[in-house]
């Protein structure tokens, strides 16, 4: 599953709303083309709790205090 890009461009470029950077001056003729502010999302991006779960017990670091400490506490 691929991220939209309005979605990717929000979690790569927080501040950037367009994909390219604005400089210097525009020539006599030419109309700006300002994209909208992104809409913010309602609720902060949050991974899905068992595949972020069955994802953490798949790796061989799990084992560790730190992250043994954190899956026990998403449990």
């Amino acid at each position: 599953m691929s991220l939209d890009s309005g979605v990717w461009a929000y979690l790569a470029f927080p501040g950037e709303t367009s994909p390219m950077p604005a400089t210097g001056v525009l020539p006599d003729g030419v109309l700006r083309d300002d994209y909208p502010l992104p809409p913010l999302p309602r609720y902060p991006l949050t991974p899905h709790r068992h595949a972020f779960q069955d994802t953490l017990v798949g790796l061989p670091a799990v084992r560790t205090p730190g992250l043994r400490r954190y899956r026990d506490a998403c449990r």
